[in-house]
């Protein structure tokens, strides 16, 4: 579980807050989404008996006295923009609105959606949050409705529009790591995974998906890594696995010769370096569990959803490309 971040921005305290809410009362995963997707703070994912299940909800955060000011007896009243309220009813995922009680630590929320909200003019719409409608767990049957209110068709597509993030770090020419755990020997698929960008200027490390404990059940790992991720292609990070792979290539294709103090070796490492897998540990510790480290790029479907994410957004726009990693994009 991540630890909440702390600094004086109203906005930033409110993110936290609804993470520990999310993490702590629902028990579902929490992402903060990066900042070029308008209106939107962060999603949050259900985990039904332990097991991610790919059903999400966009959120947007609003904190501080401010958003409270104005009450009924049953809410406090959110007034916003037409344009937000086109944007988020428009939304491939269903949205919540979260109003933040900083100094009480509570937090209010509502579905935006027609039926919720009362249109006041062409520029301005309103909608109360109820007082009773708290982000806690008590929240989790009616949370976890809206978030299964969608195909499986939309689910994907979802799951591709969340993952652009990545893809752009990608086409910035920095790279993503995968690293996991994986207990081979368990049936519940016991595990964890985080998922790193490294910035390929500074090689400074940060994580942007911390999952501490994951459950894929009577599956391997090399076949659940292409499920989480379609739009990647998998290899391992070389440089990581040298050691490995060489300790390894020792013990099955050399025997120590003692009077001459080194290995007498059958067979060619590169050529048996090229039949290794692309997904793959580089240790099993203590024959109980697998380590992963692999670096992820963009496959077929990902540069074809990025084409496709990128006309629809901004439609065709001529002599405009952007090419970096040896990736070239038009919009």
């Amino acid at each position: 579980m991540q630890l909440p971040r702390f600094d004086n921005n109203k906005g930033s305290k409110g993110v936290n807050l609804v993470e520990r809410k999310v993490l702590d009362e629902l028990e579902w995963i929490f992402r903060e989404q990066p900042t070029q997707d308008y209106g939107i703070d962060g999603h949050m994912e259900v985990v039904d008996e332990e097991f991610v299940t790919g059903r999400l909800i966009a959120i947007q955060i609003k904190a501080g006295s401010s958003y409270l000011k104005e009450e009924t007896s049953s809410g406090f009243v959110f007034r916003g923009k037409i344009e937000h309220y086109n944007y988020w009813t428009n939304h491939s995922l269903p949205v919540i609105l979260v109003l933040c009680d900083l100094e009480k630590g509570v937090c209010y929320w509502e579905q935006i959606s027609e039926d919720k909200v009362e249109l006041i003019s062409d520029t301005s719409w309103k909608v109360v949050v109820p007082k009773l409608q708290i982000l806690d767990r008590k929240s989790f049957s009616k949370l976890k409705q809206i978030a299964e209110n969608t195909t499986e068709y939309e689910r994907r597509l979802n799951s591709l529009v969340l993952s652009r993030a990545w893809m752009e770090e990608l086409l910035n020419g920095n790279k993503v790591i995968l690293e996991s755990d994986e207990w081979i020997n368990k049936t519940s698929g016991i595990g964890s995974l985080i998922l790193k960008v490294i910035d390929t200027d500074t090689e400074d490390e940060k994580i942007i998906l911390n999952w501490p404990m994951v459950f894929f059940p009577l599956e391997s790992y090399e076949d659940v890594f292409p499920e989480l991720f379609p739009w990647a292609k998998f290899s391992v990070d070389e440089d990581y696995y040298e050691e490995y792979d060489e300790g390894e290539f020792l013990a099955d294709n050399a025997v120590w010769d003692k009077e001459d103090g080194k290995y007498m070796i059958f067979g060619d490492y590169q050529e048996w370096s090229k039949r290794r897998p692309n997904i793959r540990p580089y240790i099993i510790r203590y024959g109980e569990i697998a380590s992963y480290r692999l670096n992820l790029d963009l496959n077929e479907l990902g540069q074809s959803f990025v084409h496709l994410d990128n006309y629809l957004r901004n439609g065709i726009k001529k002599n405009k490309s952007i090419r970096n990693n040896n990736y070239t994009n038009f919009f």
